[in-house]
């Protein structure tokens, strides 16, 4: 990665074209994969030549980690903003739902590279990459342990629930295009409305359930013996 005087001297146009650089790569990832995508496409669509490329994204892995930095970036930003803000367990949570799905909206083709080319990294950017997604999901964490504290939040694994709340949320990308305009707000407002309250209204077990299921486990394994499963 370039050391801070790398950056010195660096004028305005250089800054525009390399945005530019990284807003083909984006294209050009999420339409054909990162490893199908060569150097020599990324100059070609920028209208670059391979030198005059190199200046501006130093490596094809670099460029990968600039474009996920775009995503992960803001994230960290506004979820410190959040933390600092003083309003309720479910405002917060509420919060921090429509930052992580303003970037799935509105950068779509940023989240599937994201999403689908993040173990192309290696080395140093494979390591910043797992350290900032490690302290976002730290804010989601720490935003339901806040809950619990307060008797609002009835569960013990509080990992697994943090990556129910982030799975809920992170693979609205797949369907997003197929779907009519959705906002921010609204999708939010349903995701934590499922997450908090869940569909039904005061669910509990129903009566006989547990020798229900059992009859369902015992078809299901005999489904998946005759499929040689």
């Amino acid at each position: 990665m370039p050391a801070a005087g790398a950056e010195r001297g660096k004028t305005e146009r250089y800054y525009r074209q390399r945005e530019r650089v990284i807003d083909v790569a984006v294209e050009l990832f999420s339409k054909n994969g990162y490893a199908s995508t060569g150097v020599a496409d990324i100059g070609e669509a920028a209208g670059l030549a391979r030198g005059a490329l190199y200046y501006y994204i130093g490596s094809k892995e670099a460029l990968l980690a600039e474009i996920h930095d775009r995503v992960m970036d803001p994230l960290l930003s506004e979820a410190a903003a959040i933390a600092e803000l003083d309003v309720s367990f479910e405002v917060r949570l509420r919060l921090l739902s429509e930052s992580l799905l303003w970037q799935i909206i509105n950068r779509h083709d940023h989240v599937w590279v994201f999403l689908h080319e993040y173990h192309q990294m290696q080395g140093e950017y494979r390591e910043l990459f797992r350290d900032k997604r490690s302290r976002f999901e730290q804010h989601i964490h720490v935003t339901i342990a806040q809950g619990r504290k307060q008797g609002l939040v009835h569960v013990k694994d509080m990992e697994l629930t943090t990556l129910a709340f982030l799975n809920l949320h992170n693979y609205t990308y797949q369907w997003l295009s197929g779907r009519r305009p959705l906002k921010v707000e609204e999708l939010s407002q349903f995701y934590c409305h499922i997450f908090l309250t869940g569909i039904t209204n005061a669910w509990q077990q129903p009566a006989g359930a547990t020798k229900e299921l059992r009859l369902g486990r015992t078809r299901l394994q005999a489904v998946r013996k005759a499929a040689g499963s």
